[in-house]
């Protein structure tokens, strides 16, 4: 049911099991493992690896799916927005160069991705792109990726939006603390 998106039979699975533990933990346990298994064909996918906007669409795609199947079937449900985490964490890092793709395709949104799209509509792209990055552990390198395409697109004056850059700015001082994005800015 979770590899073919059969949300509607999945919230009535989750509806039937949600008291009693032990049969949670086994649906939890299924969509970790359909998370780790699909998410590692992602990352090690060598054609999606040449290509670094395709690999982070990929992996955001992937993540708005898993995010709206926990959303839509298991109510948001915190035992399994864990697992989901978890899960991404485990596949995420499998791949050193995941920070520095995403950190290349938000330098591209940067540029050209959120020309004539509304605040909102930018606001909810840079949270997708900090919500992934909150599942691998090379956010230091992300950092500085994101740190030298910025002051590339300041540089040349190739930034679309100056109250994303600052939107941007603002979402990873909420992850990584004040002190680490200060020496950005």
């Amino acid at each position: 049911m979770i590899k073919n998106g059969r949300k509607d039979e999945l919230k009535l699975l989750y509806k039937c099991f949600v008291r009693e533990d032990t049969n949670l933990s086994k649906i939890i346990h299924c969509l970790n493992e359909y998370i780790e298994e699909k998410g590692k064909s992602i990352v090690t996918d060598e054609k999606l690896q040449a290509e670094p906007e395709n690999f982070s669409q990929k992996l955001l795609d992937f993540k708005a799916e898993i995010d709206d199947l926990i959303i839509h079937s298991f109510s948001s449900n915190l035992r399994f927005e864990k697992g989901r985490d978890t899960s991404f964490q485990q596949f995420m890092n499998i791949n050193a160069n995941t920070p520095v793709y995403i950190a290349t395709y938000t330098d591209k949104e940067m540029r050209q991705g959120i020309q004539g799209l509304s605040n909102e509509q930018i606001d909810e792209r840079l949270t997708a792109i900090v919500r992934l990055f909150c599942c691998f552990s090379g956010r230091d390198l992300y950092v500085k990726k994101y740190q030298d395409y910025l002051s590339v697109r300041l540089l040349n004056k190739t930034m679309i939006s100056t109250e994303a850059e600052e939107m941007m700015i603002s979402k990873l001082k909420m992850e990584l603390g004040i002190n680490a994005v200060n020496k950005m800015t």
